[in-house]
């Protein structure tokens, strides 16, 4: 609530804020009806005052005045030092035997201490201003708070509150509020009997209640940061219904502030009742940017966190159909962010993250993370500290805000925990896995998708955050499921998705739904490999080479099996058998066959065969009512990749093909070199009695049975 400039030594510290709790236990309760705001009184005659807003009391009647020191001097004899014990007896200070908890740097020393307290006075932290910084920085601040045992501990703790905060809740609600760019000039202006708190801490959200319905005037400091701060400042108090006035100091030097003005509280009081007053507009107006203060300022092009991708500050909505791995692709973001190197050798900004999963435990977190710091260079120790990873699956109550019957927004307790974790991790990307989970509104209703979507704007506004929301397309085939609002409501969209031809499963491109600040034509190509995402130039020749095969045996085996379609289609039955109608001597002649000849298709056939997706069996009645035999797609296959996909609807070429966790398999033996990619989520048909993980014919790798556990399989575990 006030500060302790260190004019003389780097110790010396100001009780003033306390002289209001001192006076009630040297003297009682105040007379109510002769106390006004700001200036508490005891005695029938009102004779023994005390001054909150300075720190000062006056006993007239014994000719007695000065500060807290002084008042316990006054009453109770205390000399300097035993005022000081009293203090910590009576738990308004913590014992000083340690000073403070900052660890200072060879060559710094602390040069001012502001002191934070709750409504009635007691100290919650302190807030320390450092000189030198570190590196090239002229200042640094520090907090501290006191513990359990006397002393200190670092930080601010949990409950943070504005500057001058006894103040400010104490203050008429007619009375204006001022606002400067930091401590030291708020006690200044508090010094000039002024209701004054500081706009370097201001949290808007959290603090709005002490402006709302007041006048707040802003003093900003004369420079580009302080127009800035100011613009914010005043926005931030027009969404919590306060009236902001931007007050400009005259005759201030460059990057001066109020703490070098050469004027005075008359003028500044002058200053203010000519400044152009929101009170003079209705107060329920749109916030209207100030063109004068933005020709003071340079302006910036977009900047981005994911180099053309994910622009910075903006909630991007992330889309794709299930099981295109767009949980790692969001924890495999973060974890470039957190270590400051590339995604998919595209640019990232080197900032702290969190990614928050509902859909994840930690074990499972802990396998991919584990996977993905190995793709990319680095270590689960490397990324400690700037990485944070939470998991609320199984948690209740993790939507961040729920609606009225009116359909009225109202920010749910799991969007205070959010806010919090973020603020104390100081993540600045944010990837939330995924909105089925977080959003309970109504998804086809416009205007609490609007909302929602808003309300994660808030904190990109006020945290300086950059959010990336995870959610699901609908069965419809559109990038994203429910109101048009979801996609209209954020200025950036990426969508997660196969290549079209689905003949790599997997294979990823990465492309631009919606680009606001960016071209929407771009798209990026890569893969899923060992629990990460990966472009194809960095994985080893070897790898490359083995990708590269799979795709075409792929390739081959579904041109295969479309031409066999094609021909049962109209009745013309081919053999396995040498000879005329040997398969695939026919197909190598078929449109459908695009241009794969007889070798590669005789290798498909031998594949088919030895994965048990095609036989030789009675196909149908000639016109001599005798048997035809030839080689068919057995019950439970469809056209379409049958090396890498389960297939259903035996017969029907048009049917839907889904991904499965069969292995990828190597070339020529059905043996597999990693893991293939998850089952898609919403596959609810695929039960643990339908999901093979060895085929017939399938040929294992040395030591394995075939039975070994995926880490990603949905039916681990299960009876």
């Amino acid at each position: 609530m006030s500060t302790a400039p260190r004019m003389d030594t780097p110790d010396a510290t100001s009780f003033g804020p306390l002289i209001g709790a001192v006076a009630r236990r040297v003297w009682g309760e105040p007379n109510k009806r002769l106390s006004k705001p700001g200036e508490m009184r005891w005695g029938n005659q009102g004779a023994r005052i005390v001054y909150s807003k300075t720190g000062a009391f006056k006993d007239t009647e014994a000719d007695q005045s000065g500060g807290t020191l002084e008042l316990l001097r006054h009453t109770c004899g205390l000399d300097k030092g035993g005022a000081v014990a009293w203090l910590v007896r009576e738990g308004l200070i913590p014992d000083r035997a340690r000073d403070h908890a900052i660890k200072l740097h060879p060559g710094q020393r602390i040069l001012a201490t502001f002191l934070f307290t709750d409504a009635s006075g007691k100290l919650l932290y302190r807030k320390h201003r450092i000189e030198p910084g570190r590196g090239d920085r002229r200042k640094e601040f520090a907090y501290d708070r006191p513990d359990s045992a006397g002393g200190w501990r670092w930080g601010r703790g949990d409950d943070q509150v504005p500057y001058r905060l006894a103040d400010l809740a104490n203050a008429p609600k007619d009375a204006a509020i001022y606002m400067a760019e930091g401590e030291a000039k708020a006690d200044r202006l508090a010094s000039w009997g002024l209701i004054a708190t500081s706009s370097k801490d201001w949290r808007a959200f959290d603090f709005s209640g002490y402006v709302k319905g007041r006048s707040v005037i802003i003093l900003p400091d004369n420079d580009n940061t302080g127009a800035q701060l100011a613009e914010k400042v005043k926005a931030d108090v027009e969404r919590a219904e306060g009236r902001p006035v931007i007050v400009h100091l005259p005759r201030l030097p460059d990057k001066g502030d109020v703490l070098n003005w050469d004027g005075d509280a008359a003028e500044l009081a002058a200053l203010v009742d000519t400044a152009p007053s929101a009170a003079a507009a209705p107060a329920n107006t749109f916030p209207v940017a100030d063109l004068a203060a933005w020709a003071q300022i340079e302006p910036t092009p977009k900047r981005f966190v994911m180099s053309g991708v994910i622009p910075e500050g903006e909630v991007t909505l992330f889309t794709g159909p299930g099981g295109t791995n767009k949980s790692t692709f969001g924890l495999q973001l973060c974890a470039c962010a957190a270590a400051g190197v590339p995604m998919l050798r595209v640019a990232v900004d080197a900032v702290p993250a969190l990614y928050v999963t509902a859909e994840d435990e930690d074990r499972e977190n802990h396998w991919r993370l584990r996977k993905i710091a190995n793709a990319i260079g680095t270590t689960l120790e490397g990324l400690a500290g700037r990485l944070n990873v939470v998991s609320i699956r199984g948690r209740l109550n993790n939507e961040l805000a729920t609606f009225d019957a009116e359909g009225r927004l109202h920010p749910a307790p799991a969007f205070r925990l959010l806010r919090a974790t973020i603020e104390k991790t100081e993540s600045k990307l944010i990837v939330l896995d995924n909105v089925g989970h977080l959003y309970v509104g109504n998804e086809n209703d416009r205007g609490q998708v609007t909302a929602f979507i808003n309300l994660l704007y808030q904190l990109c506004r006020e945290l300086g955050v950059t959010i990336v929301l995870i959610a699901h397309p609908n069965k419809a085939g559109d990038s994203y499921s429910g109101s048009t609002a979801w996609l209209n409501a954020v200025r950036s969209q990426i969508v997660l998705q196969r290549p079209e031809d689905g003949l790599d499963p997997d294979a990823r491109v990465l492309t631009l739904g919606k680009a606001n600040y960016a071209r929407p034509d771009q798209q990026l190509a890569f893969r899923w490999h060992d629990f990460a995402l990966v472009v194809d130039a960095d994985l080893s020749d070897d790898q490359r080479a083995e990708v590269a095969s799979i795709a075409r045996d792929a390739n081959d085996n579904a041109v295969f099996l479309k031409c066999l379609a094609e021909r049962t289609r109209q009745q013309r039955a081919v053999s396995e058998k040498t000879g005329r109608n040997l398969a695939p001597v026919v197909f190598a002649t078929m449109p459908e066959a695009k241009g794969v000849g007889k070798e590669r298709l005789e290798r498909a056939m031998d594949r088919l065969f030895r994965l048990g997706k095609i036989e030789r069996a009675e196909l149908w009645k000639g016109a001599d009512r005798k048997p035809v035999y030839g080689l068919r797609e057995r019950a439970g296959n469809a056209a379409g990749n049958c090396a890498e996909t389960r297939c259903v609807n035996a017969g029907n070429p048009s049917a839907e093909t889904r991904a499965t966790h069969t292995p990828l398999l190597r070339k020529g033996t059905g043996a597999a070199f990693q893991g293939s990619a998850p089952v898609p989520e919403g596959n609810d048909d695929l039960t643990p009695s339908s999901v093979h993980r060895t085929v017939p014919g399938m040929i294992l790798a040395p030591g394995e049975t075939g039975l070994e556990p995926l880490p990603d399989d949905p039916f681990e575990g299960t009876d």
